[in-house]
């Protein structure tokens, strides 16, 4: 299913990365990139949240269809295989390799959601790229992205959105080894291609101090010696290829020639500042506007959206039935169909003003019942909800800000980060709206990541959770 815009939603170890592209007049638009840092997966509560929130800003801001949604998981939660079937199981590949998983993966047969795709085959064999992910992993991103009403178009790996944007710009060369390396903290992925063939992948944790030794060691067992590496290409990107770990690279290994991942064909942002630590991300929505050189896709089976490309077979061996129905049948039998579908239009459009005669009376029944159930509010001196809204927004200082509020009709918790948690209750406890304002948590403080002119700041923060209680029929003094 192609769309006009498609958004990318890259979830990463203590961070989310969201990416808009769009097409248009035959090119592709990176339109924006945002990063949000992420508490620990220790506190589900306060990521999911934070994770809705920010997916539901980014759609809004761009106005974007919610079916045009691309998800990527991290790498380091996949299992990804190079394997090789005989030629007599394609007819029912599928089942040959959920059969086979508990011999190519960890996992038992029936615990995975997986999906492969067919790289080349020979007359003995099928060689077959595939990946395998506990369901519960899947499920548990489904039901997050389901409180806000996407179903995703497609569930992806790192490495196979960076490929996919990496063949889109013709980026493999025949004859020619090409290293790809998405660096981050304390992932490294290397993936290796052969002409332009995608041979091995690789999802590790490298220490910083022996990174560079460990990518060479790597590289070498992979078939890489001196005279190959000075004939290969490598590109490096990630969210930490900086400075230091290029020069590394350069100055520590025989890779002496480091090239930034290519971005040409695509129109970019002028306030998107580095690309180059986003790569993988940039490459996840795209297969929402183009078909990609892989088609990998961990959704489960009966959640894929089908697309249909069978409309003109379909329109001849329907022509020829009624051809011979015509022939076998006769005008007369043409006739009596063509009776009975009036009758039933008849019959719909002669029932259609009951039905909606119906619909109006459910619309006033509920109307009524949502006045009945205000009025009911207002007598029993339940304060309104916006004022308790706006009540919290007046108080609390600009630096202040808050990514969760409940009420549950006593009591009212909000939680957020401020840069002096503990003025907060002083504040609060002044209005004549809330009375025993108290923490519900210890203060903590936290080091927050912020977009900043296009460039990310830190800066210190103090979070904070808050309980008081509702006074709703008096005033304090």
């Amino acid at each position: 299913m192609i769309f006009d815009s498609s958004v990318g939603i890259d979830f990463r170890k203590g961070e989310i990365i969201l990416t808009c592209l769009r097409r248009s007049l035959g090119k592709i638009q990176l339109v924006d990139v945002e990063i949000h840092p992420l508490p620990p997966e220790s506190q589900k509560e306060e990521q999911g949240t934070q994770v809705i929130s920010a997916i539901h800003s980014f759609l809004s801001k761009h106005q974007i269809d919610r079916k045009g949604v691309s998800i990527s998981i991290p790498g380091e939660k996949a299992v990804l295989r190079f394997i090789k079937f005989p030629a007599a199981t394609k007819e029912n590949l599928r089942k040959v390799i959920e059969y086979e998983t508990p011999r190519l993966t960890p996992f038992e047969k029936g615990e995975t959601y997986f999906d492969y795709q067919l790289l080349k085959e020979d007359k003995e064999w099928l060689y077959l790229l595939t990946v395998f992910v506990k369901r519960a992993e899947i499920d548990s991103y489904l039901a997050l992205l389901k409180k806000i009403g996407i179903q995703p178009l497609s569930i992806q790996i790192p490495s196979v959105a960076a490929l996919n944007l990496f063949y889109y710009h013709d980026g493999a060369r025949e004859g020619m080894a090409t290293v790809l390396m998405d660096v981050a903290e304390p992932f490294v992925e290397i993936n290796l291609l052969r002409a332009k063939e995608w041979v091995e992948s690789f999802h590790l944790p490298f220490p910083p101090e022996e990174r560079t030794s460990r990518i060479v060691n790597l590289l070498r067992r992979s078939g890489l010696n001196e005279e190959n590496f000075s004939k290969s290409k490598f590109f490096v990107y990630g969210s930490g290829a900086d400075e230091n770990v290029l020069l590394s690279l350069k100055t520590e290994s025989p890779i002496k020639e480091i090239h930034s991942p290519p971005l040409h064909r695509l129109d970019l942002n002028k306030g998107i500042s580095n690309p180059r630590g986003v790569y993988a991300s940039i490459g996840l929505p795209l297969g929402g506007l183009i078909r990609t050189r892989f088609d990998l896709n961990l959704l489960p089976l009966e959640m894929r959206k089908k697309v249909r490309q069978f409309g003109k077979p379909l329109f001849i061996i329907l022509t020829f039935i009624a051809l011979a129905l015509g022939v076998t049948w006769g005008l007369g039998t043409y006739q009596q169909y063509k009776n009975a579908w009036n009758a039933i239009n008849a019959e719909i459009k002669q029932q259609k003003p009951e039905i909606d005669a119906v619909e109006k009376l459910q619309k006033q029944r509920d109307e009524l019942v949502k006045e009945v159930t205000e009025f009911t509010k207002i007598e029993e001196g339940e304060p309104s909800k916006i004022n308790l809204l706006r009540e919290v927004a007046q108080i609390l200082p600009p630096t202040a800000w808050v990514w969760n509020l409940t009420y549950n009709g006593k009591e009212v918790e909000i939680s957020g980060f401020a840069d002096s948690a503990s003025d907060l209750i002083a504040l609060l406890d002044r209005s004549p709206l809330f009375e025993k304002v108290e923490f519900l948590a210890p203060v903590t403080k936290e080091r927050l990541r912020s977009m900043v002119g296009g460039n990310p700041v830190d800066q210190e923060k103090e979070r904070f959770k808050i309980k008081m209680r509702v006074e709703a029929r008096r005033s304090k003094p």
